[in-house]
């Protein structure tokens, strides 16, 4: 028998950690602002503002990482469940004093009890996403693609708020390749958001990538994101990838398979 056996591979369900940034919660209060302002909102309405078609995981998902940050307070249980606002969030997109908001932005994204953890124990000085990955399964309770998705919404969170190391800089450790996982899903899967595509990202020092989702009718939404905005003509090669990807893309709706099954 060898003295020291390898760590076993968290199974279950990871600890709670939003499902998506915060950059993309805003957006997503944003949104909720437009459509109901500062007033309770059942919470399946709320879903169907995001472009979810019910209160299935991903939507559930971001709900859940909204109040993680406290942008969302709500109010009652099952059916019966509202949401609305909370003045943090109000701070955020309506103060029109420009330091009061980025106070308030730095303030939601060490809201979520990891968050702050992490942030008290590496500032910005975080260490490399695999030596992130061990700790999270080995210490932590995470699974391996719970970990994954958690430090890419870390590492923008905290670059988006601008959250400065005690030196004073803002910079976050040397950009990182993104994890690579086997397809081992588990529980906390259907609760995760799949805002955040695992993308090699090209930035200038001092930029953060932008993110857009996209509502779609028949399956949640599609996430856009990059340095924006963007030329014309880096718009027109953009469109012409996405026309070459399609085939890829794009699943054959039942009806056009049985009309090709036909012919």
């Amino acid at each position: 028998m060898s003295e020291s056996a390898p760590a076993r591979k968290a199974k279950g369900r990871s600890p709670a950690y939003p499902a998506i940034n915060l950059e993309t919660a805003i957006q997503r209060a944003r949104q909720l602002h437009d459509k109901e302002r500062q007033y309770l909102t059942p919470v399946s309405t709320i879903a169907s503002h995001w472009g979810y078609s019910s209160l299935n995981g991903p939507a559930l998902g971001a709900i859940a990482a909204l109040k993680k940050y406290g942008l969302l307070d709500e109010e009652g249980a099952g059916e019966d469940r509202k949401a609305k606002l909370s003045r943090l969030a109000d701070v955020i997109l309506m103060n029109p004093d420009e330091a009061k908001r980025k106070d308030a932005i730095q303030e939601a994204a060490l809201r979520p009890a990891i968050h702050e953890e992490m942030w008290e124990k590496y500032h910005n000085d975080l260490p490399s996403d695999r030596n992130l990955l061990w700790e999270l399964t080995r210490d932590r309770g995470f699974t391996e693609r719970g970990a994954g998705e958690f430090i890419r919404v870390y590492r923008s969170t905290i670059a988006f708020a601008q959250l400065e190391y005690p030196n004073g800089s803002s910079e976050s450790a040397a950009t990182q390749a993104p994890l690579e996982f086997e397809d081992d899903r588990d529980d906390d899967i259907q609760d995760r958001q799949p805002e955040r595509l695992s993308t090699r990202e090209r930035r200038q020092p001092g930029e953060t990538a932008k993110s857009y989702a996209i509502p779609l009718i028949d399956n949640g939404a599609v996430v856009v994101e990059g340095q924006f905005p963007i030329t014309e003509r880096d718009w027109n090669q953009f469109m012409a990838v996405l026309t070459a990807m399609r085939p890829g893309l794009v699943a054959a709706s039942p009806d056009e398979g049985s009309q090709e099954a036909s012919r």
